[in-house]
């Protein structure tokens, strides 16, 4: 998605931020925070264009994405910035915290998932063209059982992943 959203709308970087917690998930991610990120960077080592940044893991708590917004523009001012998400997500943009902040500020670009997603009133929005129906749910659903994950992540993903003994 991310190779994708990059070439279509000729993004020169995109930042990888896992969060902390979810305010929108009871519970904590299921791999812990380290492993997540040594996921995310295997993934992606020897891509320049992509970066991996530990934020909202170092800010701890719940994660807001206007507030990991609002710092990224004090720290990039003038910078334009995208957020790519799933139209899963994308459905659930009201019950963020302060969406229309963040329609001020960014530019979202959304993959869909299980449905396109719907134009919203005072958003920026661009469809991605990709659609790949791959879940970090189903992922870990497969590893619980323990059947291949080949072809849904990277293998040097899949390494970290097995390495660690996670999602068994």
């Amino acid at each position: 998605m991310a190779r994708t959203a990059l070439e279509e709308f000729g993004l020169r970087k995109i930042v990888f931020l896992p969060c902390s917690q979810s305010p929108l998930k009871k519970n904590r991610p299921v791999a812990k925070d380290g492993d997540r990120l040594a996921m995310l960077r295997a993934g992606l080592r020897g891509h320049g264009w992509a970066d991996v940044s530990d934020w909202e893991i170092r800010q701890g708590g719940v994660s807001y994405t206007v507030d990991t917004v609002n710092a990224m523009a004090q720290r990039f001012p003038g910078k334009s910035m995208a957020w790519i998400m799933g139209s899963d997500q994308w459905k659930l943009l009201s019950a963020w915290k302060n969406p229309r902040e963040l329609a001020r500020q960014l530019f979202f670009l959304v993959f869909p998932r299980s449905a396109p997603p719907c134009p919203r009133r005072g958003f920026r929005m661009k469809e991605i063209s990709l659609r790949i129906d791959i879940s970090a749910t189903e992922i870990r659903e497969r590893m619980r059982k323990k059947l291949s994950i080949e072809g849904l992540v990277l293998p040097s993903v899949e390494r970290v992943i097995r390495h660690r003994g996670l999602y068994r």
